[in-house]
Parts: structure tokens; C-alpha cells; sequence
């Protein structure tokens, strides 16, 4: 694989990941198709996707590449999630000439605890088989 290392991979996808989110959050509103579908809240289901995401690619490497605890490292996504969540929503108020919004940051929480939850699942059940 070109001499690229498995936990550079994860580096790199998490990292690129953490970027998306700050290039979607920095878009100026206007630039935001607005949704086909009328779901009340659908920037709330974006928020929390996006933040599953992160915390799966923060997890997978944690434990696979370090000794801590499970609870550990899902704590450290959890807070990831929040502070980035939060750096967001600040950067969006302040710079981005968007609104912040606490009930974004909330979406973005939940989405790394999902994130944890569904890892802990799918973890359980792959060793159910």
C-alpha cells in the first residue's frame, strides 16, 4: 500500500473527515441547497451524522492502536465531539456569518454518543458470530 501505514490511514481518513465538517459548517447559508424533503429538523440529523462519523474514526484507531480503556476512549470521542461541536458553532457565529446554535451542539453531542453506541453494538455483534 505504498508504504502507508494502516494507523496513518485512519490518521489521515479522520483528519479529512474533521475537515469536511469545518468546510460544511464555513459555508455561507445561501451556499446550502435547501432539502427536497420537508423533515422539520433535518439540520439536526446532519449535525448528529456528521459527529457519528467523527467518533467512529476516532474510535477505531484508539483501540486499536492504544492500550486505554473502551470507556476511555469513548469519553475522548464524546468530547471531541463536544469541543469541536462547539468550536463550530462559535466559528459560525463569530466568522462564518452564521447563527450559533445550542441545539446544533446538542445534534453534534448526540452523534458521538450514537457513534459510540453503534460502535459498541457492532462490536458486541461481530463477536456474537
Amino acid at each position: 500500500m505504498l508504504g502507508i501505514t494502516e494507523k496513518r490511514v485512519w490518521i489521515v481518513a479522520a483528519v479529512l473527515w474533521i475537515s469536511v465538517i469545518f468546510v460544511l459548517c464555513a459555508l455561507p447559508a445561501s451556499e446550502i441547497p435547501a432539502p427536497r424533503l420537508d423533515i422539520p429538523h433535518l439540520d439536526k440529523v446532519v449535525h448528529g451524522g456528521m459527529f457519528w462519523v467523527m467518533s467512529v474514526l476516532l474510535i477505531l484507531p484508539l483501540e486499536r492502536y492504544t492500550s486505554w480503556t473502551r470507556g476511555r476512549i469513548y469519553a475522548i470521542a464524546v468530547w471531541v465531539a463536544f469541543g469541536y461541536g462547539g468550536l463550530m458553532e462559535i466559528l459560525q457565529y463569530y466568522c462564518f456569518g452564521r447563527s450559533g446554535d445550542v441545539w446544533d451542539l446538542l445534534a453534534d453531542v448526540v452523534g458521538g454518543i450514537a457513534g459510540c453506541v453503534c460502535y459498541s453494538f457492532a462490536r458486541r455483534m461481530r463477536h456474537i458470530k
